[in-house]
């Protein structure tokens, strides 16, 4: 039974996560453009005040975006399933960075 279980888990953390079939490497999830170790070294450089464009300039596009693209999610390859991970958020007042940070991501979902 705990085999069962197991193997459940494992296949379902494998559906989840994107790999690329020619290098078995996970790709970015979401519309995200480039893999999370990239944004969060890209992320240093930012700072509040800027648009929307330069920040799309340095960290590419997001995996996900409130409906008003006020809240912007750069997520990690793995989905923070069973082992809780971080990702970055950006919140934006009209066209103006205006805070960004580390959330949380507890059993797949962003807090």
């Amino acid at each position: 039974m705990v085999k069962k279980l197991l193997c459940l888990c494992l296949l379902t953390l494998a559906a989840c996560v994107k790999m690329d079939p020619k290098t078995g490497e996970a790709l970015p999830r979401g519309e995200q453009r480039f893999k999370f170790e990239h944004v969060m070294e890209r992320s240093e450089d930012l700072e509040e005040g800027m648009s929307k464009v330069q920040v799309l300039l340095l960290l590419g596009s997001p995996a996900e975006m409130s409906s008003h693209g006020e809240v912007w999610l750069y997520l990690p390859e793995r989905t923070g399933l069973l082992i809780p991970a971080l990702a970055l958020r950006l919140k934006f007042q009209g066209d103006s960075l205006s805070d960004h940070g580390r959330a949380p991501i507890v059993l797949g979902e962003t807090l």
